[in-house]
Protein backbone atom coordinates (compact mmCIF):
# COMPACT_ATOMS: atom_id res chain seq x y z
CA UNK A 1 0.00 0.00 0.00
CA UNK A 2 3.25 2.48 0.63
CA UNK A 3 4.30 1.81 -3.00
CA UNK A 4 0.96 2.36 -4.28
CA UNK A 5 0.70 5.82 -2.28
CA UNK A 6 4.37 7.19 -3.19
CA UNK A 7 3.23 6.12 -7.02
CA UNK A 8 0.64 8.14 -6.86
CA UNK A 9 2.32 11.09 -5.34
CA UNK A 10 4.95 10.91 -7.79
CA UNK A 11 2.89 10.98 -10.75
CA UNK A 12 0.64 13.88 -9.62
CA UNK A 13 3.45 15.75 -8.19
CA UNK A 14 4.70 15.40 -12.26
CA UNK A 15 1.27 15.95 -14.07
CA UNK A 16 -0.76 18.62 -11.99
CA UNK A 17 0.14 21.47 -9.63
CA UNK A 18 2.63 21.13 -7.51
CA UNK A 19 0.33 22.97 -4.55
CA UNK A 20 -1.48 19.76 -4.57
CA UNK A 21 1.75 17.19 -4.36
CA UNK A 22 3.63 16.21 -0.90
CA UNK A 23 4.60 17.94 2.01
CA UNK A 24 4.93 21.55 2.29
CA UNK A 25 7.30 24.21 4.27
CA UNK A 26 5.80 27.49 4.21
CA UNK A 27 8.90 30.34 4.70
CA UNK A 28 7.91 33.75 4.27
CA UNK A 29 6.55 34.50 1.07
CA UNK A 30 7.18 31.02 0.21
CA UNK A 31 5.47 27.95 -0.38
CA UNK A 32 8.15 24.94 -0.66
CA UNK A 33 6.66 21.89 -1.33
CA UNK A 34 8.62 18.70 -1.41
CA UNK A 35 8.37 15.04 -2.19
CA UNK A 36 11.18 11.95 -2.08
CA UNK A 37 11.13 8.61 -3.50
CA UNK A 38 12.63 5.66 -5.23
CA UNK A 39 12.98 6.25 -9.01
CA UNK A 40 11.43 2.70 -9.33
CA UNK A 41 7.89 4.88 -9.30
CA UNK A 42 8.75 6.39 -12.42
CA UNK A 43 7.52 5.05 -15.50
CA UNK A 44 9.91 4.21 -17.57
CA UNK A 45 8.80 6.74 -20.20
CA UNK A 46 9.06 9.51 -17.53
CA UNK A 47 12.50 8.04 -16.51
CA UNK A 48 13.79 8.39 -20.05
CA UNK A 49 12.25 11.87 -20.76
CA UNK A 50 14.31 13.29 -18.02
CA UNK A 51 17.50 10.74 -18.27
CA UNK A 52 16.90 9.27 -15.13
CA UNK A 53 17.95 5.34 -13.93
CA UNK A 54 15.02 3.56 -12.57
CA UNK A 55 16.61 1.73 -9.88
CA UNK A 56 15.35 0.33 -6.18
CA UNK A 57 19.03 1.80 -5.09
CA UNK A 58 17.75 6.07 -6.25
CA UNK A 59 16.18 8.10 -4.44
CA UNK A 60 14.47 11.02 -6.32
CA UNK A 61 13.97 14.48 -4.52
CA UNK A 62 11.12 16.53 -6.10
CA UNK A 63 10.97 20.29 -4.92
CA UNK A 64 8.36 22.75 -6.12
CA UNK A 65 8.40 26.84 -4.83
CA UNK A 66 5.23 28.97 -4.92
CA UNK A 67 4.68 32.88 -4.23
CA UNK A 68 2.53 33.01 -1.43
CA UNK A 69 1.91 36.69 -2.17
CA UNK A 70 0.56 36.66 -5.52
CA UNK A 71 -3.06 35.37 -6.71
CA UNK A 72 -3.38 32.16 -6.61
CA UNK A 73 0.25 31.34 -5.64
CA UNK A 74 2.00 30.73 -9.26
CA UNK A 75 4.93 28.51 -9.53
CA UNK A 76 8.36 30.50 -9.31
CA UNK A 77 11.67 30.03 -10.58
CA UNK A 78 14.30 29.44 -7.86
CA UNK A 79 18.29 28.26 -7.54
CA UNK A 80 17.70 25.10 -5.56
CA UNK A 81 21.00 23.34 -3.65
CA UNK A 82 21.10 20.75 -1.41
CA UNK A 83 22.84 18.11 0.44
CA UNK A 84 21.48 14.82 2.02
CA UNK A 85 23.36 12.72 4.49
CA UNK A 86 23.11 9.25 6.35
CA UNK A 87 22.64 9.00 10.13
CA UNK A 88 26.67 8.31 10.04
CA UNK A 89 27.15 11.31 8.56
CA UNK A 90 28.48 10.54 4.90
CA UNK A 91 26.73 13.02 3.17
CA UNK A 92 26.59 13.96 -0.85
CA UNK A 93 25.37 17.13 -2.66
CA UNK A 94 22.43 17.23 -5.03
CA UNK A 95 22.16 18.34 -8.34
CA UNK A 96 18.85 19.50 -9.30
CA UNK A 97 17.77 19.81 -12.73
CA UNK A 98 14.92 22.87 -13.69
CA UNK A 99 12.06 20.79 -15.10
CA UNK A 100 9.10 23.28 -17.27
CA UNK A 101 5.70 22.01 -18.06
CA UNK A 102 3.02 24.49 -18.29
CA UNK A 103 2.78 26.62 -15.39
CA UNK A 104 4.80 24.32 -13.46
CA UNK A 105 8.35 24.62 -12.21
CA UNK A 106 10.12 21.67 -10.48
CA UNK A 107 13.12 20.66 -9.27
CA UNK A 108 14.43 17.20 -9.01
CA UNK A 109 17.56 15.29 -8.19
CA UNK A 110 18.42 11.88 -7.85
CA UNK A 111 20.81 10.21 -4.48
CA UNK A 112 22.23 6.55 -4.26
CA UNK A 113 20.42 5.17 -1.52
CA UNK A 114 20.35 1.74 0.81
CA UNK A 115 17.51 -0.28 2.41
CA UNK A 116 15.89 1.24 5.61
CA UNK A 117 17.84 4.14 5.30
CA UNK A 118 17.35 7.28 6.78
CA UNK A 119 18.62 10.56 5.04
CA UNK A 120 18.80 14.05 6.33
CA UNK A 121 18.15 16.57 3.74
CA UNK A 122 19.26 20.20 3.92
CA UNK A 123 17.77 22.77 0.88
CA UNK A 124 18.17 26.03 0.28
CA UNK A 125 16.80 27.96 -2.26
CA UNK A 126 17.15 31.73 -3.71
CA UNK A 127 13.73 32.66 -5.44
CA UNK A 128 13.00 35.54 -7.77
CA UNK A 129 12.94 38.89 -5.68
CA UNK A 130 16.02 37.68 -3.76
CA UNK A 131 13.96 35.50 -1.38
CA UNK A 132 15.91 33.52 0.18
CA UNK A 133 14.71 29.97 2.28
CA UNK A 134 16.52 26.75 3.94
CA UNK A 135 15.00 23.77 5.72
CA UNK A 136 15.79 20.48 6.71
CA UNK A 137 13.31 17.22 6.48
CA UNK A 138 14.25 13.62 7.08
CA UNK A 139 13.11 10.44 4.83
CA UNK A 140 13.71 7.03 5.26
CA UNK A 141 13.86 5.16 2.17
CA UNK A 142 12.86 1.27 1.61
CA UNK A 143 13.85 -0.80 -1.37
CA UNK A 144 11.22 -1.16 -4.18
CA UNK A 145 12.21 -4.40 -5.44
CA UNK A 146 10.23 -6.18 -8.12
Amino acid sequence: MRQIIAALSMVLSLLITPAWAGQFKEIGELEVHYNTLSTTFLTPDIAKQYDITRSGYRGLVNIAVLDTMQLGKPAIAAKVQGQVKNLVGNSRELDFTEIREGDAIYYIATFAADDEETYQFQIDLNAAGNRSASFDYNYTFYVDTP
